[in-house]
């Protein structure tokens, strides 16, 4: 890793000997350009990285031959004047080149993500994007998780309405560079690892990383398994805090959506520091956050809400209805079905039964709170030698609601009792089984809460020529999932049925005996909790080891690291048991563990002027999945001083998670629409088989760890080229390829019905219990494409203009459903159980400053797809929305920003999904707030 103490670059590559400024404002524009494919000339001389500058043309000086790169901060328009507010902010970083008269400053060595020697120039031979927090901010993003959502290379999977309907995720978010698995994409915090989320258990919940402390975020956007480690596939997004911090600040945001309904958003943050390093030989700093974000219906959405609606494939209907469906073989029935189902929140699907629109409860966005804590404390032990120990915490609660709770294990009234359905086609000596849904007792409630803690000691320093960093760590995350209210037992129901106390075939309000059996059935209290622990170790040296070939100095890294892992879950066998709906096993206990050792070199030699080439190699050895050996070799090539071409080669090797090797087996809902094969060939009821229970409805799925899984292995190539044929605009594009062998996931259960039916478990009447979908190692994942940047800088007598572009274009994206079977293409079609990934993604910013006042517009697009089921409905449209924002500093140093998001209300375009949140649109990236308007304060001292 390498990281800068200033304002950074994105990519640091192709900057021709750029000088920090000292005392200059610091600002960095967003890159811009409009996508011309690969076939235009602009194409083939362009790279992922922006280099931008203040000064006109005529102050563009080129380097002398052989000169030392140093990295600069961009600088703003003038020194007098404020910073220009962050509308041109993330996608891209930019420098500034400083006239060859400015003086210019020593910055010592410094390491930037994708590197571990730590050395005097900053370039870089693989693409990295670095974003500004405190810019980020300007424009209404308060949690790490929208930030990374802002990242073009990034797939948008995880977006406030994910976690509603049946799926709990606790709050939970998580990246996924290049869309190939949250697993695969390694995220760290000051360059060293977290533990991965506890309710997961796959990869780092974003929400624990402190965002009122963060000072910056690099993004690898390549292959970096033979220096972070074996599982650093896709990429590495490395959160770097504040460091060496004298002084504070306040910030304060609120955001609030122009429809009614809720889904305020109110954010306070507020960092101190004392002490310089240098100076006084010692720093300590501290930075506590809070956000708070509203919970919004999904029935305050009316504009954008479909429940069932199998002409356009629309299928968001339950056979578990309020009064219940009742079925003795072949035959059913519902005591509403000769009315049209006249009843409140019921649906007429056909075949004498009713259907629920379980829709009716869900949310768009949840109830979440999120607090953290981080504190660090450094000292100068001696000259270059440096000891610091830091300390993070942080708590996301997260409230979620479903439907009422159905009877999933269809309880059964036998003959004689009280209830048993007046229906003369029923054999009366035989039981009937009963779908209802428990409307009396109200949504099924569950809260989450997912603490992170994290402490770090470490050791920097210099000494005989070698630059060491070495630390011990301590990372845990835990889960605790509590059961409010609603869940309910189907065994107590069962009883209260058959003893009269309940009618599952009546609306009327409860009696008092009925009332009290209800709240005898109901399961609350601490259902489920787990904890993911990680130890580590780490170390490293650096240095120059002089100039082989002439061209400048080599270098080179050696490292090590160990880290033990344990994972710790245990259930409530009583709540989890009686609280049938909530699908835990109430016998499901693990306590597993593992030791990852690593070693790892990195060797940087200049060939020839303009050239040089970087190799790595990295060892580990998993104690339960056995050893691996991964290479990396790159290459940075500046021909001219315009231009500058670079590319790699990696390997991975992903060992799986002790969650997916050890997960205990649970039972939860599939996606809609799905039919029993046997019961339901084609869509229509055969074999004794019943339409509302058989056909378009869901299932039960069973998923589970399997301890019989293979590791993945990958490959990365990257080509990229960055040319700036003048000193106010650049360009660049970096072409990328992956591909992953024995991939880890979860089959799903269209996938499961179509091709391996055999193994589903059914009930004695032969319908569907439940469906297994377990962890397997399904095929092999091809990918590629190119990620475009492009920035204009145009200073003028009405103030300096910004443009900046980042985009994201995939080429391809192609996977096995199993070992050896035929390959799905996944860009821009939505597949069952795996979503879509966008052919084109990208933020376009226009900025303005000019003394106190500044003010952007901000776009973000992403191309439309096909849809879940594209018989029903074709296409999903493109998503485009356009923010603005204007800022105002005043000179005593307070700044106001006022801005709009989705400033023209742009609806969700219409899905079929069935898969993601709400049915009617694909919650993973479209907003259902609509227009949102925020205001934030920023007071620094």
């Amino acid at each position: 890793m390498r990281t800068t103490k200033f304002r950074d670059a994105e990519h640091l590559a192709g900057t021709p000997c750029l000088k920090l400024v000292p005392g200059r404002a610091v600002s960095r524009p967003q890159p811009w350009l409009k996508l011309s494919l690969v076939a235009s000339t602009f194409a083939l001389l362009s790279a992922s990285t922006a280099v931008l500058a203040q000064q006109s043309d005529d102050d563009y000086v080129a380097p002398p031959a052989g000169a030392t790169d140093d990295i600069a901060a961009p600088a703003a328009a003038a020194p007098a004047e404020p910073a220009a507010p962050a509308a041109a902010a993330p996608a891209a970083a930019a420098t500034a080149a400083a006239p060859a008269a400015v003086p210019t400053q020593d910055l010592g060595r410094v390491e930037v993500t994708g590197s571990a020697i730590a050395r005097t120039d900053a370039e870089t031979a693989v693409p990295v994007t670095i974003l500004q927090a405190e810019e980020i901010r300007e424009q209404g993003i308060t949690s790490t998780e929208q930030l990374v959502a802002e990242l073009s290379s990034n797939d948008t999977g995880y977006g406030a309405g994910r976690g509603t309907g049946a799926e709990i995720t606790g709050g939970a978010s998580f990246a996924n560079l290049r869309g190939i698995g949250t697993d695969k994409t390694l995220v760290l915090l000051n360059g060293r690892r977290l533990a991965n989320n506890s309710l997961d258990g796959g990869a780092v919940d974003l929400n624990s990383i402190p965002f009122g402390a963060i000072e910056r975020v690099e993004v690898l956007r390549d292959g970096a398994s033979a220096i972070y480690g074996t599982d650093a596939i896709g990429g590495v997004i490395n959160f770097i805090t504040k460091k060496n911090l004298s002084g504070g600040s306040v910030d304060f945001g609120y955001e609030a959506p122009t429809h009614s309904g809720g889904g305020d958003t109110g954010d306070l943050s507020a960092t101190w520091g004392n002490g310089d390093l240098e100076d006084d030989g010692f720093n300590v700093m501290g930075s506590i956050s809070y956000r708070s974000q509203d919970d919004v219906d999904y029935t305050d959405r009316s504009n954008i809400r479909s429940v069932y609606d199998p002409g356009s494939g629309i299928y968001s209907a339950s056979s578990f209805a309020y009064p219940a469906n009742y079925y003795q073989g072949d035959l059913s029935g519902n005591p509403l079905a000769a009315e049209g189902c006249e009843g409140e929140g019921l649906i007429d699907t056909g075949g004498g039964t009713c259907s629920y629109d379980y829709g009716r409860y869900g949310q768009i966005q949840q109830e979440t709170e999120t607090t953290s804590l981080y504190t660090r404390a450094a000292a100068k032990l001696a000259e270059h030698h440096t000891a610091s120990l830091s300390f993070l915490w942080s708590r996301n609660k997260n409230t979620s609601l479903s439907a009422p709770s159905p009877t999933s294990e269809a309880p059964q009234i036998q003959p004689g009792t009280p209830f048993y359905p007046d229906d003369p086609a029923l054999d009366p000596t035989q039981p009937v089984d009963v779908r209802w849904r428990g409307i009396p007792a109200g949504p099924r409630v569950t809260d989450s809460t997912i603490d992170a803690k994290r402490l770090v000691l470490d050791f920097t320093g210099d000494v005989s020529g070698f630059n060491y960093d070495s630390a011990v760590s301590w990372n845990r995350s835990d889960t605790d999932l509590n059961y409010r209210s609603g869940y309910l037992s189907d065994d107590d129901l069962e009883d209260a049925f058959n003893n009269g106390l309940i009618d599952p075939f009546s609306t009327d309000p409860l009696t008092d005996a009925g009332l009290q059996a209800l709240a005898d059935a109901e399961a609350s209290g601490l259902v489920w909790s787990a904890q993911n622990d990680v130890y580590a170790w780490d170390g490293k040296i650096s240095r120059e080891i002089g100039d082989w070939f002439g061209a400048g100095a080599s270098a080179f890294a050696l490292g090590a690291d160990y880290r033990h892992e344990r994972l710790q879950l245990e259930t409530d066998p009583d709540v989890a048991a009686r609280a049938t709906s909530g699908g835990l096993s109430p016998d499901a206990s693990v306590d597993e563990d593992r030791d990852v050792k690593g070693v790892y070199g990195e060797l940087n030699v200049p060939i020839v002027e303009g050239l040089e080439v970087t190799a790595a190699v990295r060892y580990d050895d998993y104690s339960d999945v056995g050893d691996t050996t991964n290479p990396k070799i790159s290459f940075r090539w500046q021909p001219v001083r315009q231009l500058l071409v670079r590319g790699a080669y990696s390997e991975g090797f992903r060992a799986p998670s002790l969650y997916e090797l050890y997960d205990p087996a649970q039972l939860t809902y599939s996606p809609s629409g799905l039919s029993d094969p046997v019961l339901c060939p084609g869509g229509t009821p055969a074999n004794g088989g019943v339409a509302t229970r058989d056909c378009n409805t869901q299932f039960q799925e069973q998923q589970g760890g399997n301890e019989d899984l293979e590791p993945e292995e990958a490959k990365n190539w990257t080509l990229g080229f960055v040319y700036q044929p003048f000193q106010s605009f650049s360009a660049g594009l970096d072409f990328w390829w992956v591909e992953i062998e024995s991939e880890v996931a979860t089959p799903t259960s269209a996938y499961v019905i179509d091709n391996n039916p055999a193994s589903i478990v059914r009930n004695d009447d032969g319908s569907i219990d439940y469906i297994p979908v377990q962890n397997q190692n399904l095929g092999k994942t091809k990918t590629n494409g190119v990620d475009v940047s492009a920035n204009y800088r145009l200073p003028t007598t009405y103030g300096m203009f910004t443009l900046g572009y980042t985009g994201t274009y995939v080429d391809r994206y192609d996977f096995q459903e199993s070992p050896d079977g035929d390959y799905v293409s996944n860009v821009g079609h939505y597949r069952s159980g795996y979503g879509n990934i966008f052919r084109w993604k990208h933020k376009l910013t226009f900025n303005w400053s000019k003394g106190h006042w500044g003010a952007g517009v901000v776009n973000h697009y992403m191309s439309g797809y096909d849809d879940y089921e594209p018989e029903t409905h074709a296409e999903v449209g493109s998503y485009t929305t356009w923010d603005v924002l204007g800022a105002y500093t005043f000179t005593a140093g307070p700044r106001v920003t006022l801005g709009v998001k989705n400033l023209f209300d742009r609806d969700p375009p219409f899905s079929n999904q069935p898969e993601v949140g709400q049915s009617g649109y694909d919650a993973r990236y479209a907003d259902a707030l609509g227009r949102t308007i925020y205001a934030r304060f920023n007071y620094t001292f």
